[in-house]
């Protein structure tokens, strides 16, 4: 494939223009160190990204961009796919990654099923190496066509309000800095930059809601439905969305409580009254982890009649939804995190700072005397059982489940292992547990 030939009449990004963006997403300073991930296929919209990077950090030396290129295992083009992005990546000065799927190859939902283990790689990859911001570039025409993709699949108001510029998950802030640059102002930055695009062919795939929407374009172009139209009404419907979120954000400061375990408490009594939809927020909100994704439309809804717009409390003592768990008391709710829906242990270093699975972060000295490998996980039965060894109290009050799912730190020394601190129960000088409500 020849390189993309520029055209006079469209004027393509500069690394001027990327840092400018970037910045105004991050409200960070030129001047202060930040290292950025940027998500490149070698399609013709992610090569943008890798283009501007090698032109922005020739102007702004705090800041590092590293390239991530994945290979999902789904054709056999991939490998050599990846090796072309690497290449394009060392010529520009540019630290780049391939992240490989090691695990089955998915046969149904293709695209979703490949974009949720692109999206897995790439998050795992930013935690472990402790960068806070990876870029995509969806653009405009992304936006219309998403837009679409959701109104003919019902969305209401938040699906069709579109993809958001920012979107934090678990401490890493996925940024689309695009959203508003037509595409082929993206394909122009390569074409100046000579550089050639690799064609996905699931890019002209029929089989493909996204594609056909795409090829019917011009079609809505025509009734007066451009990209760039669609696109504002998403923004419109956002800003709807974000004062609803204010109403909800209000409503929950004030009804909810988040007591020193992480445990959520919520009255009958502050339900009364509600709209519909504040509720349908607020539960929403109640049983999404921190960094994670929110519970099924029609499970929240059944929370919603069955529980919130019901003057007294069920009788079967509680639900399990999303990895929450909903108690039911006299008075009302206690949420929290399901045990067995928590991650595997993480290893954690002195001086290290970890972000738990319900927002509790774990602060380790970095001055410290222990000796030996230090991990954090849920405290579970052994752990629940360890303390009260120690002679520490336990609250009676509160539901064993929920105390089994606290975060707790673990010293493991010469094969063994003791614990040494968890939320609420037990403390030690070296280690910190620092509140971040999930919700």
């Amino acid at each position: 494939m020849a390189p993309m030939s520029p055209r006079k009449s469209i004027t393509p990004l500069t690394g001027a223009a990327f840092v400018k963006k970037l910045a105004a997403l991050t409200k960070l300073s030129k001047n202060k160190p930040a290292h950025f991930a940027l998500a490149v296929s070698g399609g013709a919209d992610s090569l943008s990204l890798l283009v501007l990077a090698a032109e922005a950090k020739k102007k702004n030396k705090h800041w590092n961009f590293s390239i991530l290129t994945v290979n999902h295992g789904l054709r056999r083009a991939a490998v050599q796919e990846t090796r072309y992005v690497t290449k394009l990546a060392k010529a520009s000065d540019l630290v780049c990654k391939i992240l490989t799927h090691k695990g089955a190859i998915p046969k149904n939902d293709i695209q979703s099923a490949a974009r949720n283990i692109r999206y897995g790689l790439m998050f795992d990859w930013c935690h472990k190496n402790k960068v806070d911001y990876l870029v995509t570039a969806h653009h405009l025409e992304d936006q219309a066509e998403t837009f679409l993709l959701r109104l003919a699949r019902g969305s209401g108001l938040d699906g069709l309000s579109g993809m958001q510029r920012v979107r934090n998950s678990n401490g890493v802030a996925l940024l689309r800095p695009f959203l508003d640059i037509p595409r082929e102002r993206l394909h122009q930055t390569i074409a100046k930059a000579g550089l050639e695009a690799i064609s996905d062919p699931s890019n002209s795939n029929q089989r493909f809601a996204r594609v056909r929407i795409r090829n019917k374009m011009d079609l809505f172009a025509q009734e007066g439905m451009t990209a760039t139209r669609l696109a504002e009404t998403a923004g419109r419907l956002l800003q709807a969305r974000q004062a609803l979120e204010q109403v909800t954000e209000n409503f929950m400061q004030a009804a909810v409580r988040l007591d020193e375990y992480g445990i959520a408490h919520l009255t009958y009594a502050s339900l009364h009254d509600q709209p519909e939809d504040i509720l349908r927020r607020t539960i929403n909100r109640l049983l999404t982890p921190y960094g994670g994704y929110p519970p099924r439309a029609e499970s929240v809804q059944r929370i919603l009649n069955d529980v919130f717009l019901k003057s007294r409390p069920p009788k079967d003592g509680g639900k399990t939804v999303n990895g929450f768990v909903i108690r039911f008391r006299l008075n009302g709710l206690l949420i929290f995190r399901e045990f067995s829906g928590l991650p595997e242990p993480v290893i954690i270093k002195p001086g290290e700072f970890f972000v738990w699975d319900n927002g509790t972060s774990v602060r380790v000295a970095k001055k410290t005397m222990l000796k030996g490998t230090l991990s954090i996980k849920p405290l579970g039965a052994a752990g629940l059982k360890a303390i009260r060894h120690l002679g520490n109290d336990v609250p009676k009050n509160l539901p064993v489940a929920a105390i089994h799912a606290l975060p707790s730190v673990w010293l493991t020394y010469r094969k063994k292992s003791h614990i040494l601190a968890a939320k609420g129960v037990l403390t030690h000088q070296d280690i910190q547990f620092d509140d971040k409500i999930w919700f």
